[in-house]
């Protein structure tokens, strides 16, 4: 976590950063900085993936908690980790099942809509619905009850 506020920040401003860090009352206030930052920042920084895409998602306003946030954060770092992401009913189930069809549509709306349209395979609202429905079942009740807003969210910060 410092060595993010180092890269990020000039030294003067991440030791106050620090501090305030330390103060869990304003921790929420951080996090929503530090995530406003990695998306102007003109810099790549390529590590802690998980951590930026946390402090990224922290600056979603429809979240019902920080925790919301980072489970979606979590669906997302597993996401980047896949190479053939596309949900199949079929084969997925659960967790992965609704992380599939987040990350999917989020990211690869139009592989799914080409295979929809080319060989007849399930048309995107019908992911969107399996998806809400796989978080809700899995006990991401925020996640399912916000799927379209994250799917949104997810496709306008990190595309």
């Amino acid at each position: 976590m410092a060595a993010l506020i180092d890269k990020l920040f000039e030294k003067s401003q991440a030791d106050a950063i620090r501090k305030l860090w330390e103060d869990n009352s304003s921790r929420s206030l951080i996090q929503q900085e530090l995530g406003k930052k990695l998306i102007d920042s003109d810099d790549f920084i390529d590590e802690f993936p998980l951590t930026q895409i946390m402090f990224i998602s922290t600056m979603s306003p429809f979240a019902s908690s920080v925790n919301e946030c980072y489970s979606v954060a979590d669906v997302v770092y597993w996401g980047i980790h896949r190479v053939d992401i596309l949900p199949l009913v079929s084969e997925h189930k659960g967790k992965e099942l609704a992380y599939r069809c987040l990350i999917s549509l989020s990211m690869f709306e139009a592989a799914l809509v080409k295979r929809y349209n080319r060989y007849g395979a399930p048309s995107p609202s019908f992911y969107r619905k399996v998806g809400e429905k796989s978080f809700e079942q899995i006990g991401m009740n925020d996640i399912g009850k916000h799927f379209y807003q994250w799917e949104n969210f997810i496709r306008e910060m990190f595309i």
